[in-house]
């Protein structure tokens, strides 16, 4: 419980995060462990992408990649300042970035609504910097988009889904959400992380309320 004493997470100045480097952390990655299809692009012209923010990447990724109409999957790091940052880095908070699952999907067989009703379910979305004991900036929630069209209609189903929690008792929804965030790889391990460590870290914060979007 020593989260309960540690200082209140907070983004840091621009100034103040960790500069970074210019090479990727992972620069030649292989195919994806379940799937078999590239984790990088370019995507084919159909495809269509979305970063996802809900907590630890390790779990949300395999709850991605069993979804009927997801191509591919990775996970990485985006929303902050440090370029090509490590794991260790974003895990000092220093970085401002978010642990996020690289969503890519087929559009005619999944809509871009069950992927964000899929996440908004998953996860309590409104504990600010935190999933349960998972705290820091690098765990909030965030949904970040390859366009401004795709944001703002993640932005009104947000908003629908936040009075089914007000009326569980639940507070404001804090997920962040926008378009053109850079997005880094994370390092090899961490890719489709439990098909390597099946009995691996897999915290689950859904709150229960179903999201009728």
């Amino acid at each position: 419980m020593g989260f309960l004493f540690a200082p209140e997470p907070k983004l840091v100045a621009p100034e103040q995060a960790l500069p970074g480097r210019s090479e990727p952390i992972l620069a030649n990655p292989g195919p994806h462990a379940v799937l078999g299809t590239p984790i990088t692009g370019p995507w084919k012209p159909e495809q269509r992408r979305i970063l996802v923010g809900i907590g630890c990447f390790w779990g949300a990724e395999k709850m991605f990649w069993e979804l009927e109409g997801v191509d591919s999957t990775s996970v990485g790091y985006g929303g902050g300042v440090t370029e090509n940052p490590t794991y260790r880095e974003v895990c000092t908070g220093q970085t401002n970035h978010v642990e996020l699952v690289e969503v890519v999907y087929d559009p005619a067989k999944l809509e871009l609504k069950e992927i964000v009703r899929t996440a908004l379910e998953a996860h309590d979305p409104t504990q600010g910097y935190r999933q349960g004991n998972d705290v820091g900036t690098q765990y909030r929630s965030a949904f970040f988009t390859d366009t401004e069209e795709e944001a703002e209609q993640i932005r009104r189903w947000i908003g629908e889904y936040e009075q089914s929690l007000a009326s569980a008792g639940y507070g404001d929804i804090t997920t962040e959400v926008r378009a053109g965030a850079d997005y880094y790889l994370a390092e090899d391990e961490h890719q489709q992380y439990l098909h390597k460590v099946p009995n691996g870290y897999c915290p689950h914060h859904s709150t229960g309320v179903a999201c009728g979007i």
